[in-house]
């Protein structure tokens, strides 16, 4: 059975409410391209209509409410503004005849189709969800997306700095690249991978995101420079007495596994009794 009344009814444009119910998975428009919408609707009308479905205010009066194609309703109200007579009859609209709960779906998956559409609120959308109690299967499920799709969105959310959210609304680097920098670093140092890719005006590539984490570390020395720094710890140790640098030796055996670890704990017992 369709959700959809396959009739279309034309709504006086200001009987649309927005965002009653359903709040839009997309919070940042584009004024640009909302003029650019407008110039082609005006132009060669409205070729897609308006998802709406009835409802109820907090007063528990009824109300018609925007289920999709908010884009649209902008771009119709903005020629509105210089020509009160487009569309004086209505807007072209279908009427939506599920549930609330499939009607956020219906949303969300009409923006998440469009290219354009921004990967961060996407992703505050699919973690809001999973924060009202929806499986992630059931999303993946009802926006046709892989499981792994949902959850990479999901840790990104919830992981990824402010920062690297702005740089990823601005271009300055894709979506994969900006999950594994929130899935590999802590928020302050995404920060720092940000500001010295944009010092030196090179985006961060999936592949450094993806080594970010390992890059961030100190690389374990190899076996020859632990014999040497050994053999430099023994000789202090031996010709200054030194007692920092004979448990720096002792240290670097027992890493190569020279010293047991039962001998490391005598060591320790030793030095624990004087």
């Amino acid at each position: 059975m369709s959700l959809f009344d396959t009739s279309t009814t034309e709504i006086p444009v200001d009987d649309i409410q927005i965002g009653v119910s359903i709040s839009n998975i997309r919070t940042y428009f584009d004024r640009a391209k909302i003029e650019e919408l407008a110039e082609a609707i005006k132009r060669d009308g409205l070729m897609v209509p308006i998802v709406v479905m009835p409802g109820e205010d907090e007063d528990g009066e009824p109300l018609i409410e925007l289920v999709a194609g908010e884009r649209r309703l902008q771009a119709i109200r903005l020629i509105r503004r210089e020509d009160d007579e487009f569309m004086e009859d209505g807007v072209p609209c279908v009427m939506f005849a599920g549930t609330i709960h499939d009607a956020r779906y219906v949303n969300a998956s009409e923006n998440i189709d469009r290219e354009d559409v921004d990967e961060v609120d996407i992703s505050a959308w699919i973690y809001g969800c999973t924060q009202d109690g929806v499986k992630q299967s059931e999303i993946a499920d009802r926006l046709h997306r892989s499981a792994s799709w949902v959850s990479q969105r999901v840790t990104f959310h919830d992981q990824a700095s402010d920062e690297v959210k702005q740089a990823l609304r601005e271009g300055w680097i894709g979506f994969i690249a900006a999950y594994e920098l929130a899935k590999n670093l802590s928020k302050e140092d995404q920060v720092k991978w940000l500001e010295k890719a944009r010092k030196h005006n090179e985006k961060i590539t999936v592949e450094d995101a993806r080594n970010s984490a390992d890059k961030d570390k100190e690389k374990k020395p190899g076996k020859k420079a632990r014999r040497n720094l050994l053999r430099r710890a023994e000789k202090c140790a031996d010709e200054k007495g030194s007692e920092i640098s004979r448990g720096l030796s002792h240290s670097l055996r027992w890493v190569d596994g020279d010293i047991s670890d039962d001998e490391i704990d005598e060591i320790l017992s030793f030095e624990e009794s004087k």
